[in-house]
Order: structure tokens, then sequence, then C-alpha cells
């Protein structure tokens, strides 16, 4: 009986200790990291309005594929927050994109990655406007 709680207790402290490593490089999205000097890409998409429910669910798909190429160090997807209008607020969007490189060359492997040359191919006619902002991250007030 004690041999058998002795491998439990040793099978649980080992199960424990495995939980608590990471299985890759990617960052846990309840982790703050600090993306200092990295460069952040975000993308706006303006859909079509005749744009059907199957589309939108080949979209989102498309977007989960173009978030898995490996050079992205973080992403996040979202849909237009339901803030209050103002005059510099744009609700027009319909998806956005937050990706994150570490490096510049991060980036250019992205730009012209070929899960993310057929990702506008495939859904570019969804779309009636998509507008890009780059940001290197600073740190402000940094010496």
């Amino acid at each position: 009986m004690k041999n058998i709680f002795k491998v439990l207790l040793l099978l649980s402290i080992l199960s424990f200790i495995l939980s608590c490593q990471k299985s890759d490089n990617k960052v846990n999205s309840t982790e703050v990291q600090s993306t200092k000097c990295m460069l952040q890409h975000n993308v706006y998409f303006y859909l079509q309005d005749s744009i059907s429910n199957a589309e939108i669910k080949e979209f989102e798909a498309g977007l989960k594929k173009l978030l898995s190429i490996d050079v992205i160090y973080q992403s996040e997807a979202g849909m237009t927050g339901t803030t209050k209008s103002r005059e510099v607020t744009d609700h027009e969007f319909d998806y956005s994109l937050f990706i994150w490189f570490k490096t510049m060359e991060d980036y250019e492997v992205y730009a012209e990655h070929p899960d993310h040359m057929e990702f506008i191919d495939d859904f570019k006619h969804l779309w009636s406007d998509v507008k890009v902002y780059d940001s290197e991250i600073i740190e402000i007030g940094a010496e």
C-alpha cells in the first residue's frame, strides 16, 4: 500500500511539473511580456456589405491560418468595439489584427510568406478596404 501511495505521489508531482512547462516559444496570453523594440502590424478589414455567413466563416478560418505563421511573436484578432461613437472613433471596420514581430526580418518573412499571399488572393474580393498601421514599439520617456 505504501508503494502505491509513493507512486501516486510521484506521478502527481511529475504531472504538476510538466504542466508548468511551456510547450513552445509562443507567448501565453495570460502573461505580460514587453514588446518594446518590436514591430506591431495592425490591420483593419472593411468587408463588403453583401458578404454571406459562409464567406465570413471562411474568412475567419483564413485569419486563423494567417496568424499561425511561425515568425509571428504574438497576435490578437478583434472586431469593432461597441464604444460610444465619437468624432475620432472609427466603427466602420469589421475585423482587426494586431501582430507583433521581434525583428524587421521576421516581418519581411511574414510579408512574403506563401500563407500571407494565399490569404490575400483568397479573400481580397470580400473587403471594400484594408488599412494597415505599422508601429515600432517604443518606451515613452526612455533616455
